[in-house]
């Protein structure tokens, strides 16, 4: 999936919340990590992403990523991203590609595009309360 073994960490425009109609980013995250490779090692996966504000380093987020095997939760990895403001994105660019996020209010819909270019995996993601 990308975030094999690690805790996720997204940098975003601010701590917790974002003013005037931008998104909350902070909070558990529930959804879907699917396959576009299916000639690989890739799976498909129900996964929990756990967001929260990093105190030393303003607009940055701690993000604990965890898939669900066999009704448990299994933390996968940890991943930096930036908050790009005018695309409401989320952007990770690392060894095994690069992740695209899309905020829309109490949902995150993105992609894993590795190095060469080519699609690996699609997420979606709803914020739960």
């Amino acid at each position: 999936m990308g975030f094999t073994r690690s805790v996720l960490v997204i940098t975003a425009a601010s701590q917790l919340t974002f003013a005037q109609g931008k998104p909350a980013i902070a909070g558990v995250w529930r959804g879907q990590s699917s396959c576009e490779q299916k000639e690989s090692a890739c799976r498909e996966e129900t996964v929990v992403y756990r967001l929260s504000p990093l105190q030393d380093k303003p607009g940055s987020f701690s993000v604990s990523a965890d898939k669900i095997v066999d009704g448990k939760a299994v933390n996968m990895g940890t991943l930096e991203f930036r908050y790009v403001e005018d695309r409401h994105a989320l952007v990770c660019e690392y060894a095994q590609g690069v992740w695209r996020l899309s905020v829309d209010g109490e949902k995150i819909e993105g992609t894993l595009t590795r190095p060469d270019g080519s699609l690996f995996r699609r997420v979606a993601l709803r914020k739960e309360h």
